[in-house]
């Protein structure tokens, strides 16, 4: 997908048909070229054709979870400093997401589901540097 110079692109992951085009079709709307995949292989497969600047990415996924498509990505010279912010309707409690995301994943942030979409924009547009 050709994409317009200085659109950002963001990688959606998310196995659920409804949220993943839900995310995609909000962000779309605000001015991001979005891409989805549907599984942890698949997030990374995309991650590596569409080389996007920050990535959105379900906690569970099949195949692959989130966390380990975090580190793996956070792992390789070209995902070190991607932005990444994991989401799931797991983790509500917020000291228990943040505990999480610190001990290892390497996530850059975090949000709970269901999505409040306009703290979704806000995280990405400060990720972005946009803020």
């Amino acid at each position: 997908m050709l994409t317009s110079p200085g659109v950002k692109k963001i990688l959606v992951v998310e196995d659920d048909p409804v949220n993943q085009m839900i995310l995609s079709d909000f962000l779309a709307a605000n001015g991001y070229a979005t891409f989805a995949a549907s599984s942890g292989p698949e997030g990374i497969e995309r991650f590596e054709l569409d080389a996007p600047d920050l990535l959105l990415v379900d906690v569970q996924l099949p195949r692959k979870n989130g966390f380990e498509l975090v580190r793996e990505i956070k792992g390789r010279p070209e995902g070190k400093h991607i932005p990444i912010v994991l989401m799931s309707a797991v983790y509500t409690d917020r000291d228990q997401s943040n505990r999480t995301i610190q001990l290892g994943t390497l996530a850059d942030g975090y949000l709970s589901k269901p999505f409040d979409l306009v703290q979704l924009l806000a995280t990405v547009r400060q990720l972005l540097g946009e803020v």
